[in-house]
């Protein structure tokens, strides 16, 4: 089963295009406050590729811990996260695809950001009617899930960035 969603926001933020551009592009500060994000990492050796897994939390699913696997590319506007397939033996997987954009304004910066969460989850087959009603019930409530989820991302993202505008403030 494969569910999308789409995340996208955008904010002022107090810092000059160049803070801010530095900001978008580091990936661990600027998803410091994603608690919706387990284990967020930069590989050693390559601090382009970034790790995590989403948890997906739902009664009759059960906890599950979604691998995902982007490349960081800088933009001359920011930054974009490339989703990367994965092959992992667990329940499944996620592709996190996105772009952080940033435009100077009088007082500081906008910061747009627009994400593309792709779920790949592994169920089995249903073989009669009442397998593949217990398939869009799952399916129903993982899409709820997901949307649950990346819903604390905007907050997030704005509240790591007030930590930059403080700490630049100081």
């Amino acid at each position: 089963m494969t569910l999308d969603h789409q995340v996208a926001f955008d904010f002022d933020l107090a810092l000059p295009r160049s803070e801010a551009l530095a900001f978008v592009r580091d990936v661990e500060r600027s998803l410091a406050r994603a608690s919706f994000l387990e284990e967020l990492t930069l590989v050693e050796g390559d601090p382009t590729l970034v790790r995590a897994t989403l948890p997906v939390n739902a009664s009759f699913l059960g906890q599950r811990s979604l691998p995902f696997e982007s490349e960081l590319v800088v933009t001359e506007s920011g930054a974009r996260l490339v989703g990367r397939p994965l092959a992992p033996a667990g329940p499944g997987w996620a592709e996190v695809h996105g772009e952080a954009e940033v435009v100077a304004q009088p007082g500081g910066s906008r910061v747009g950001y627009r994400f593309d969460v792709r779920v790949h989850l592994r169920l089995p087959e249903p073989e009669r009617w009442g397998g593949r009603a217990l398939l869009h019930m799952i399916e129903f409530t993982a899409r709820a899930v997901l949307e649950r989820v990346t819903a604390a991302f905007p907050a997030s993202v704005r509240a790591a960035a007030e930590e930059a505008e403080a700490a630049v403030a100081a």
